[in-house]
């Protein structure tokens, strides 16, 4: 029996089903509702039939096309996604057991935070990755990333920004001097006499009251007729907000404003399919909130930008100034350099679960250190070989009390012993790890003594190795383990290696004769969202081990 469609998408002629096998389109298309979203769940693989031949590239570029049939029918699997999915008209909402959409949305906002945090620390961008196609091209997804994050994610937000402007500006007052009538002018000094002996004059009638004052008197004096001044000029002082500080915001704005609908031209696709539909919503949304900004009516007052006022008070200290000016600086240094570009690409569109979790890792794992010591520098390991474009191969965090900190460092491998001779008279070469290169995650090395964390999210299929039927994660397996062996023994002076994972269960196995149980390798939870509950039992563990290492090193 044909199971029927879930869903039907009608501009491509699109049906999403349970089963490989599908009815007739036109029994297909009864079962079109686009009013609501479709809930699949991640970890199971569904089906999707095209009756016509036009097929978005989305079935044919990214991962979660598994594989293709005849009749334009292919099987799909959403592992490792979450939320929502655009595809034509038709949304699908895609639920991730282990790892909640708003729980991803937490810990994007955080690398967000935590990359800016490195921005701001050392003065200068970093990253993995210069990979621009020209110099000075900004990278798409890391602006949107922080225009989300500090525009609509956190307080103030935009809103609470332009209300601080709209009740309290920064003004200065102006003085200016001003022509007026003489009846007007009710202050004098040099300035203004002099002002007065130059002014037009008129002729009075006799007996007016003005010839009876001092000035008449020496206007009479002097020219023996009833002459008397018509102008003078005037101090004037006024309250204006067209400051320094307010042509920048301004500009910022406007700036932004154009830099919003070149985001939108670059990331949102014009052929109906989109991986996150929620970019094009929070673009629209951030376009509308800096036309709003733009609209009070201070801003017509405000001149044209002439330099930025950079140490400015206000904008470093004052409420909304502060906050668009860190922005701006943000956007500035980020744009220097591509912060992990690719990887960027698919934690922002396709919501790549394993490759977020892997820097959330590491970032956590940089909290703890950040309680024992204070971080000095920040570096990029250059590879060496010249015939190489790609130059940072690896972050490395240098603390003060000698630790490093090491996100993605590759240990070089040997040559190998390719004959007797070579070895005899060692002329092959050993690298840190004495076979092939190997690349762990996250590695801590004080004293020539190392420990490695790798971070096991994504397995076989794209799934976690040890996955339940219902798409969580209860424990690890034994060729997770297998790996930590691999790194302890391979690579040079390495004390302890051990896995993190988003499950319920953890365990350390110190190795033979060890003294410490840092000593061996161990699988280690460490679940987003549980860190700061249960007294953050995962996090107290994992800094437990780095404590042990750090003082038995």
């Amino acid at each position: 029996m044909i199971m029927p469609v879930i869903n039907y998408e009608p501009s491509l002629r699109m049906a999403l089903s349970g089963d490989p096998f599908f009815p007739d389109e036109k029994i297909a298309a009864d079962f079109s509702d686009l009013s609501q979203p479709t809930e699949l769940e991640e970890w199971q693989s569904y089906y999707v039939r095209f009756y016509g031949d036009t097929i978005p590239p989305l079935f044919s570029s990214n991962s979660f096309c598994r594989k293709a049939f005849q009749g334009n029918i292919f099987e799909v699997n959403f592992r490792n996604f979450v939320g929502l999915l655009k595809i034509g008209r038709l949304q699908l909402k895609i639920h991730n057991k282990k790892i909640s959409n708003e729980l991803y949305e937490v810990m994007l906002s955080e690398l967000a935070e935590q990359y800016a945090s490195l921005v701001f620390s050392f003065g200068t961008p970093v990253g993995q990755h210069y990979s621009k196609s020209a110099p000075g091209e900004d990278p798409a997804f890391i602006e949107y990333l922080f225009l989300k994050k500090y525009l609509l994610g956190q307080s103030p937000d935009l809103d609470a920004i332009n209300a601080l402007f709209l009740h309290n500006p920064h003004c200065i007052f102006k003085t200016e001097t001003i022509r007026c009538a003489i009846q007007d002018c009710h202050t004098a000094d040099a300035a203004i006499i002099h002002s007065i002996m130059r002014s037009p004059t008129v002729s009075l009638r006799q007996g007016h009251p003005l010839l009876q004052t001092r000035l008449g008197s020496i206007f009479n004096a002097r020219v023996g007729s009833r002459l008397f001044p018509s102008e003078t000029a005037r101090v004037v002082k006024y309250e204006t907000v067209d400051t320094n500080e307010n042509r920048f915001i301004k500009h910022f704005m406007q700036e932004l404003l154009r830099k919003i609908e070149s985001l939108q031209r670059e990331l949102v696709p014009g052929n109906g399919s989109s991986l996150n539909p929620d970019i094009q919503d929070d673009l629209n949304t951030l376009r509308q909130k800096i036309f709003h900004f733009l609209s009070l009516g201070m801003w017509q007052e405000v001149g044209p930008l002439k330099f930025i006022p950079a140490n400015s008070q206000v904008l470093q200290k004052r409420d909304g100034y502060r906050q668009l000016f860190s922005l701006y600086s943000l956007l500035q240094l980020a744009t220097s350099c591509d912060f992990l570009q690719t990887d960027f690409d698919h934690l922002v569109e396709t919501k790549d679960v394993p490759t977020l979790y892997e820097y959330w890792c590491f970032f956590q794992i940089k909290n703890i250190l950040d309680t024992i010591s204070s971080a000095s520098s920040i570096d990029q390991i250059i590879n060496k070989n010249p015939l190489e474009y790609t130059l940072t191969t690896a972050l490395k965090i240098i603390y003060k009390n000698g630790i490093n900190l090491f996100f993605n460092k590759t240990f070089s491998g040997s040559s190998g012993v390719r004959n007797n001779d070579e070895y005899n008279d060692k002329s092959f070469s050993l690298g840190e790890s004495f076979s092939h290169n190997l690349q762990p995650d996250i590695v801590i090395e004080i004293n020539n003594r190392i420990i490695i964390f790798d971070a096991k999210y994504k397995g076989k299929r794209g799934g976690f190795y040890c996955e339940e039927d219902d798409g969580t994660i209860s424990a690890w397996k034994e060729e997770d383990i297998d790996k930590m062996h691999t790194y302890r023994d391979a690579i040079k002076n390495v004390k302890g290696s051990y896995i993190l994972f988003p499950g319920q269960k953890s365990a350390l196995f110190p190795a033979h004769n060890s003294r410490n149980y840092f000593e061996g390798v161990s699988a280690l939870s460490l679940r987003p969202g549980q860190e700061k509950k249960n007294n953050g039992a995962d996090i107290a563990r994992i800094r437990d081990v780095i404590q042990d290492f750090l003082v038995n090193f």
